[in-house]
């Protein structure tokens, strides 16, 4: 089971007003006022931020482009196990197995997509069982749902991941294939013939592939089922002859990927309610970070000229907390979205991202290990409105495509001892007379 944690951090942080702005800030209001009239105030360390890491409760992960399995003990995040639940179809549009049709082996072969972790001399041991509930086209399948399946195990394979090793001379990756039971081939041989796809289904409900927990780093590899190498190969004579048959995944059949996270003993687990200085994203349904400005409106009030008060630009920007960027890679791209607290939380599309990607940011930096959003509109329409509540209470970021990805990352938060790499809201503004 999944230990879930929800880690509140409410940190302080200090308002600096400087006399002028040393650089021109970017489209929202660059107009309003000559540039020697901007002032720009960091909010870092001493007034209120509100920052905190939650787990995610579960993604929808159905046909997604790629399935994953995997292993991955991470000193950072704990325990990551993936696997996938997958139906399986006839390749061509009816299956006879032939007079005296006799099963010789089964084979299920799956072509590698890419791989996190460590896959240097570090083993997995994949599990195979067959599917014992049915799958449906019109529902839907998220990250924490498992399906009934046969007790018995269709594999249980011990192998080092090659992602990278070709196959062939034809294919440019590798294809991991995993020897069957004999009995998978033997009961789909037993149940034939198929007249059609259809009732292949509803003889064969499809397969589960996991991985096995143990204590290795070891990795989580993604494949693409869809690929021509890809296929679960019945090898097999009849009175006639020595054959083979192919079951496939096709872009219709249903597949969904399963994810657990067991945070026990990593860093995570380890930090208080209190006192972290530390935030956490992660992929693959982990964690995610809320953040919140109490103080914006109050400091707005302050100048005593709310209505006056042009934003010109806010950036927030987080500095990277890992040094083991090599072994497993940030996220290409954060997302940062409204957050809306109720039975469930809601994702809001803040103002900004409708400008452009580029211009709201999100992307990792690893030239200075940086991530930067640009929340101008947002809390100008925050101040307008004198309350979260009408746009968003706070922000959260994720990981990009985090379905699909199991990419992690730490940012240094508000009370992170390295001081000038904490997360910091910079607000360069204006004030126009009437």
């Amino acid at each position: 089971m999944t230990k879930t944690r929800v880690l509140t951090l409410v940190f302080l942080i200090t308002l600096i007003c400087f006399s002028a702005c040393k650089k021109t800030p970017e489209k929202i209001g660059k107009d309003l006022q000559p540039t020697n009239s901007y002032i720009t105030v960091v909010f870092s360390d001493a007034q209120d931020i509100e920052s905190s890491t939650f787990t995610v409760p579960y993604l929808n992960t159905k046909q997604l482009g790629y399935a994953f399995i995997g292993n991955m003990n991470d000193p950072l995040f704990g325990n990551s196990n993936l696997d996938f639940f997958t139906q399986y179809s006839l390749s061509t549009s009816s299956l006879y197995w032939g007079e005296g049709a006799v099963a010789d082996s089964v084979v299920l072969a799956l072509t590698y997509n890419g791989y996190y972790g460590d896959t240097i001399d570090k083993p997995l041991t994949a599990k195979v069982f067959e599917i014992s509930e049915d799958m449906y086209a019109d529902s839907t399948y998220r990250s924490n749902m498992v399906l009934e399946c046969q007790p018995d195990e269709l594999a249980n394979y011990t192998f080092v991941p090659r992602p990278l090793t070709p196959m062939d001379t034809i294919i440019d990756r590798g294809v991991l294939r995993i020897p069957l039971d004999i009995s998978l081939a033997e009961k789909l041989v037993a149940n034939g013939p198929y007249l059609t796809n259809d009732e292949f289904k509803d003889k064969f409900k499809g397969l589960r592939v996991m991985c096995e927990k143990n204590d290795i780093p070891a990795s989580a590899i993604s494949f693409n089922l869809t690929h021509s190498y890809s296929y679960l190969r019945v090898y097999y004579h009849n009175d006639n002859d020595t054959l083979s048959y192919d079951f496939r995944v096709t872009s219709s059949d249903v597949r969904f990927n399963h994810y657990t996270h067991d945070y026990s003993n990593s860093e995570i687990d380890m930090f208080d309610t209190v006192n972290n200085p530390k935030l956490y994203v992660q992929g693959t349904a982990g964690t995610r970070v809320w953040v919140k400005f109490p103080n914006i409106i109050r400091w707005a009030d302050s100048l005593n000229a709310i209505s006056n008060l042009a934003i010109n630009e806010a950036k927030l920007i987080m500095s990277g907390a890992v040094t083991d960027t090599a072994m497993y890679a940030p996220p290409a791209r954060l997302v940062a979205a409204g957050a809306k607290f109720t039975t469930d939380t809601t994702y809001v599309i803040l103002p900004d991202q409708y400008i452009s990607a580029e211009y709201f940011g999100g992307a990792y930096s690893a030239t200075d290990g940086q991530v930067w959003f640009r929340l101008t509109e947002y809390l100008q329409n925050v101040i307008k409105h004198g309350s979260y509540s009408t746009q968003c209470d706070g922000i959260l970021i994720y990981v990009d495509q985090g379905s699909s990805s199991p990419h992690r990352w730490a940012f240094h938060g508000p009370q992170s001892t390295e001081e000038d790499k904490r997360i910091r809201l910079e607000i360069v503004y204006s004030l126009i007379n009437d």
